[in-house]
């Protein structure tokens, strides 16, 4: 299973717990008045930031610097547009007010499968949230050892899925199977987490997802590995078919070998010979 999807980043910076109301996506602090950011979506898709306090929004471009944005109001709204961009709170002279980071993800869909999963944590998981209006006979198939793979069917007549509750939390790898003729964007709205994170890999099959927003190789993201492990990505064909990038775990280069790129909201298949931890740090300021 190989990277299945063209992804473009956007990350916004803001505070504290990420909640949903509705059919908007939200993150606000709690005990830092002055800097409690709300990131939300609208109707138009587009994404709303508001905040209460006196901080003033900046944006960082590419290089990671920030740039003031000259009479910022809440609430501020922007669109998808550009490759990668965060926000952040700021105090007069500079200093950031933000302690932690949400944001959104852009995933293209082309026709037929894709092996995606959400990078950004979010506290509803429904199937139904995420993916409200996709193509008439849309499926998702999320993989459990217990059950084999669950499935939800989206019916264009009666606009809702054959299994709404379905849930695809952070860190889950499903396959996404797009059947019209043109490729879709799906957006993920969420918190970027940050600190020591943990993603739980069991003995067997399983599928999986980065817990971080960030493009880099199967090492780089820290995933563990013993002599017999085995990890796939797909790699959608654009001719409706695909096929799968192998790589297994050598035990002299301790290294996955090919070390693949992951992507940004990229799932894999991963077989474990025994259960291991996921663990890696992150953090948005870099080691």
């Amino acid at each position: 299973m190989k990277p299945s999807s063209v992804v473009r980043t956007v990350l916004l910076a803001a505070v504290l717990s990420s909640r949903f109301v509705g059919a908007t996506f939200a993150s606000e602090g709690k005990n830092h008045e002055d800097s409690k950011l709300q990131i939300v979506t609208d109707g138009a898709g587009n994404i709303v930031i508001s905040w209460n306090g006196k901080g003033q929004l900046q944006e960082a471009r590419k290089d990671g610097h920030y740039k003031k944005i000259t009479k910022a109001r809440s609430p501020y709204v922007v669109t998808a547009t550009e490759e990668q961009v965060s926000y952040s709170l700021a105090t007069a002279n500079g200093d950031v007010l933000s302690v932690n980071v949400v944001g959104y993800v852009n995933i293209t869909l082309p026709p037929g499968l894709s092996l995606i999963a959400n990078p950004l944590y979010y506290t509803n998981n429904s199937l139904s949230l995420w993916l409200q209006q996709p193509p008439a006979g849309s499926q998702v198939y999320k993989y459990t050892a217990e059950n084999g793979y669950e499935v939800s069917t989206f019916d264009g007549i009666e606009g809702r899925w054959t299994n709404p509750d379905l849930q695809v939390p952070i860190g889950t790898g499903f396959f996404f199977s797009n059947p019209s003729d043109t490729a879709i964007t799906q957006t993920f709205v969420g918190e970027v987490l940050q600190g020591y994170l943990t993603n739980s890999l069991p003995a067997g099959y399983s599928t999986k997802g980065s817990l971080v927003p960030i493009s880099a190789t199967l090492s780089q993201h820290s995933i563990p590995g013993k002599p017999g492990d085995e990890l796939r990505t797909f790699t959608n064909d654009l001719l409706g078919g695909g096929a799968y990038n192998v790589s297994v775990y050598d035990a002299d280069l301790q290294s996955w070998v090919p070390d693949l790129v992951l992507a940004v909201g990229q799932g894999f298949w991963i077989y474990k010979q025994e259960p291991e931890d996921w663990v890696r740090f992150f953090s948005v300021n870099g080691p």
